[in-house]
């Protein structure tokens, strides 16, 4: 008998020493999974970053195109630059200045930036070694003295028509823009050259944004 009493309370020793361990254990595991009362919490939710823009409107006349990213979606279809100067028939009894024409450039984007005019390729045709070019803004600045057009024009930096370089963006105050002049001239030779009859000159200008 004393045996057999001895084997119960030893089992029931083991009983609850099991029972106390299970406690102890879910006890933690409640602490630990998020039951627990005692917790506080704060969230900064909504953190971003935005990059700013970096464009600019090139208008002749009534016909404006915007910026593109790349060198090559220049003139992509609805979006193609008119030409500064487009003249033809010119002759000996024409004026000395054959041709004028105005570009407007104006920074639409929000960061300060920076631009350059440069003549991407050396003008083509045979008459273009009797012909000048000159280039001055709104403000009478020369950015090309007049130069026969038989080279290719190199990069000049552009001001905004305020005199400022860099330009502003749009925001926080206006946009920057400058009105450039082209003028197309008789070259000395002009008038004297027969060979110039039934010749053309043609040329591209590129104008190139850079964010500050």
């Amino acid at each position: 008998m004393e045996r057999h009493g001895r084997r119960a309370r030893r089992t029931r020793f083991i009983r609850v020493a099991l029972v106390l361990a299970a406690t102890v254990a879910g006890t933690g595991l409640v602490g630990f999974g998020g039951l627990a009362a005692w917790q506080g919490y704060t969230e900064n939710a909504g953190n971003s970053v935005a990059a700013g823009t970096v464009t600019h409107s090139n208008a002749v006349g009534s016909a404006t195109c915007t910026s593109v990213n790349t060198v090559a979606q220049l003139n992509q279809t609805g979006n193609v630059c008119a030409a500064i100067i487009n003249v033809t028939g010119v002759d000996p009894a024409s004026p000395a200045t054959l041709a004028t024409g105005g570009v407007k450039i104006t920074s639409t984007g929000t960061l300060k930036s920076t631009f350059t005019m440069q003549m991407p390729a050396v003008p083509s045709g045979n008459l273009c070694a009797d012909l000048t070019l000159g280039v001055v803004d709104s403000s009478s600045v020369t950015y090309y003295p007049t130069t026969v057009l038989t080279s290719q024009m190199g990069s000049a930096n552009l001001n905004d028509s305020a005199g400022a370089s860099p330009w502003p963006g749009t925001a926080p105050g206006p946009a920057g823009s400058d009105t450039y002049t082209f003028t197309i001239t008789k070259g000395t030779n002009f008038n004297a050259d027969a060979s110039d009859a039934g010749q053309s000159c043609g040329f591209a200008i590129l104008f190139t944004q850079v964010a500050d």
